[in-house]
This record gives structure tokens, sequence and C-alpha cells, in this order.
């Protein structure tokens, strides 16, 4: 089982916006992230979390690694620039 409220507390919010678009094949939605945040206590650690999260998407947006089709129930998917977080690729937090 992945421990996404450490995860949270020791990984960058780009991170871990990176390893979420990853898990499935339609994306991620924004509201998912945002409640996603939430309920693994980033307000501990950024406060105001959802701004850091707007800020973090339209940084990953304009480098490439992530897109959106800008469409009523799309989400963020994996970009041409997208590349996996190190801690994905180390198997740390019970990812296999």
């Amino acid at each position: 089982m992945i421990d996404f409220d450490l995860m949270v507390k020791n990984e960058a919010m780009g991170e871990i916006i990176l390893f979420l678009v990853s898990r499935g094949e339609d994306g991620v939605a924004y509201p998912f992230m945002d409640r996603f945040f939430g309920r693994h206590k980033a307000a501990e650690k950024y406060g105001a979390y959802n701004l850091k999260l707007i800020e973090e998407t339209k940084r990953l947006e304009n480098s490439g690694q992530i897109f959106s089709a800008k469409t009523y129930g799309s989400g963020y998917k994996k970009g041409p620039n997208w590349k996996a977080p190190k801690f994905v690729t180390e198997k740390k937090y019970g990812i296999e």
C-alpha cells in the first residue's frame, strides 16, 4: 500500500503531480488532485496548497511535462517531456 501522506510530506508537489498523471491512461482531473492533496495533509506543508497546485500545474504545462485537452471531463495527462519522478524509479513509499 502506498503511503501517500508520507509522499506529500517529503516530496515536491510537482513531482507528485507527475506521479499522479502517470497512474491512469486518461490522466487525472484537477478536482481529483485538489482532493488528493487536501486528503493527504498538504496544508501542513504548504499552507494554501490549492494556490501552489495551480502554480505547479501551470509550470508543468509550460514545460511540456503534462498537458490538458481543456475540455470538460478531461484531465491532465503525460506530456512529451514527462519523466518519471526519482521517488517512483526508486520505488519509495510502497510503489510497485
